[in-house]
């Protein structure tokens, strides 16, 4: 079974960190890890060790406007 949640918005700079280090919080404080996602909490349980991926990508174009991606993915298996 998948299920994905998903929400975009645009934020603020200010909102932003403030998302990363509730986020980050949640992380450290203990074994469940509870993310907002728009208006639903979902709750996640991370082992000890997970995989940390970031990527930059950036596009500059001629004819478009260029544009700044930065991409940041934590993945572990279920307990």
């Amino acid at each position: 079974m998948v299920e994905k949640t998903v929400h975009d918005s645009e934020l603020d700079r200010a909102s932003v960190a403030e998302s990363l280090r509730s986020l980050a919080d949640e992380f450290e404080a203990g074994e469940d890890v509870h993310v907002r996602v728009g208006n639903k909490s979902v709750r996640l349980q991370p082992p000890e060790t997970v995989s940390y991926e970031v990527s930059v990508h950036e596009t500059n174009s001629l004819l478009r406007s260029s544009r700044e991606t930065i991409s940041v993915t934590l993945d572990w298996k279920r307990r």
